[in-house]
C-alpha cells in the first residue's frame, strides 16, 4: 500500500516513495520484531509445555523422590530399633555382670569421613584409600609378628601339649567367665586388689584338668586365702596355679599330661561362690589366663571371653 503526505509547495497530498533505505529499514525493523516474537514463543512454550523427554524425566524425579522418602523412613525406623536393642542390651549386660558393656567399636573411625566419600575428588580419594591400606597393612604385619612368636614357641617345645593351651575345665561355656587379671573389686572386703587370674565358674564336684604336660611342684590343703591349692610347672617358664578346689588328685612332683584330670572344683579357702581359680605365669610374671585357651576357643568364642573376663569389675576370691 502506498503511503501520501502533505506537499505544502503544492498544497496537495502526494505520494511518499521510499528509497533503499527506507525499504532495507522497514525489513530489518520486521525481521527483528518477527525474531524477538519467536524467541518469546519458544520461551512460553518451554515455560509451559514439556517435551516427552521432559516429561520422563519428572516422572523419574517424583519417583526418586518418593523412593529416598521411603528409605529415609526406614532408616529412621532402623535408628529407633538399634538404640532399643543397644538399651536393652545395655540393661541385660549390666543385671548379669554389673558392669559397663564395652566399646567395641574402635574410637579412631569416623562416619563422617565415609559419609563424603562420594564428593570427594579421585586424588582425594586415592589419599584416603592409601592411608587406610597403610593402616591395615600395619595391622597385619601386628598380627604377623604375634604369628609368628607363637610359631616359635611351639618349635622350641618339644610337644605343642608342653605350653598351656587349653580350658581347665573341659566344655566349659563362655559365659561360665567371671574375672580376670586386673584391679578388681573384693567379694568380702569391697575393695580395689589385684586379681592374678581367671574365675571360671562351675559346679563343686566338676573335673579340672591340666593345661599342659608338666610337674606338680605344690599341693596345698588350707581353709584361708586360695584354699586347697595346685601348681604346676611347664616348659618355657610357665607355671599355672589352680585354686579354690574340692579334691586335689594328684601329689606334689608327679607328672602330669595334658588333659589328665588333677582335681575338682570346690569351694575351699576365701571364695564366694564355687568355682576355679586359674593362673598363669611366665617367668615369674601373672599374664592373662584367657590368652592360653587358643586350642579349645573359637576367634569369635575368644574374643567373648575375653569381654567378658575384662569387663567383670568384681572376682569371686
Amino acid at each position: 500500500m502506498s503511503k501520501y503526505k502533505f506537499n505544502k509547495d503544492q498544497l496537495k497530498f502526494v505520494e511518499d516513495k521510499l528509497g533503499i533505505k527506507g525499504k532495507l529499514r522497514i525489513f530489518l525493523g520486521y525481521l527483528i520484531g518477527s525474531i524477538l516474537l519467536a524467541i518469546l514463543y519458544y520461551i512460553i512454550a518451554a515455560l509451559f509445555i514439556n517435551t516427552r523427554e521432559e516429561e520422563r524425566l519428572l516422572r523419574e524425579r517424583e519417583m526418586m523422590e518418593q523412593e529416598y522418602k521411603n528409605a529415609v523412613e526406614k532408616m529412621n525406623l532402623l535408628e529407633d530399633v538399634l538404640s532399643d536393642l543397644q538399651t536393652r542390651d545395655r540393661e541385660i549386660y549390666m543385671n548379669i555382670f554389673k558392669s559397663l558393656p564395652p566399646d567395641l567399636v574402635n574410637s579412631a573411625y569416623d562416619a563422617a569421613v565415609y559419609e563424603h566419600l562420594d564428593s570427594l575428588e579421585d586424588m582425594e580419594v586415592v589419599k584416603f584409600s592409601a592411608q587406610k591400606s597403610a593402616e591395615v597393612e600395619e595391622l597385619v604385619k601386628k598380627a604377623g609378628d604375634k604369628l609368628d612368636l607363637i610359631y616359635n614357641e611351639f618349635l622350641g617345645a618339644d610337644n605343642a601339649t608342653d605350653i598351656p593351651s587349653i580350658l581347665p575345665i573341659e566344655r566349659l561355656a563362655v559365659n561360665q567367665t567371671g574375672a580376670s587379671l586386673g584391679m578388681k573389686i573384693h567379694p568380702f572386703y569391697k575393695t580395689m586388689q589385684m586379681h592374678n587370674g581367671v574365675d571360671l565358674l562351675a559346679a563343686i564336684g566338676t573335673e579340672v584338668v591340666a593345661v599342659a604336660n608338666g610337674v606338680v611342684v605344690e599341693v596345698t590343703r588350707s581353709d584361708r586365702g586360695r584354699g586347697n591349692q595346685i601348681v604346676i610347672e611347664h616348659w618355657g617358664g610357665y607355671k599355672t596355679v589352680y585354686s579354690h578346689l574340692g579334691d586335689m588328685l594328684v601329689r606334689k612332683s608327679q607328672q602330669v599330661k595334658q588333659g589328665s584330670v588333677i582335681g575338682r572344683v570346690g569351694n575351699s579357702g576365701l571364695s564366694f561362690a564355687p568355682h576355679l581359680h586359674f593362673e598363669v605365669h611366665l617367668d615369674g610374671r601373672a599374664v592373662e589366663p584367657v590368652n592360653y585357651f587358643f586350642a579349645d576357643l573359637s576367634p569369635r568364642e575368644y574374643r567373648e571371653m575375653l569381654m567378658i573376663s575384662l569387663n567383670t569389675g568384681q572376682s569371686l576370691d
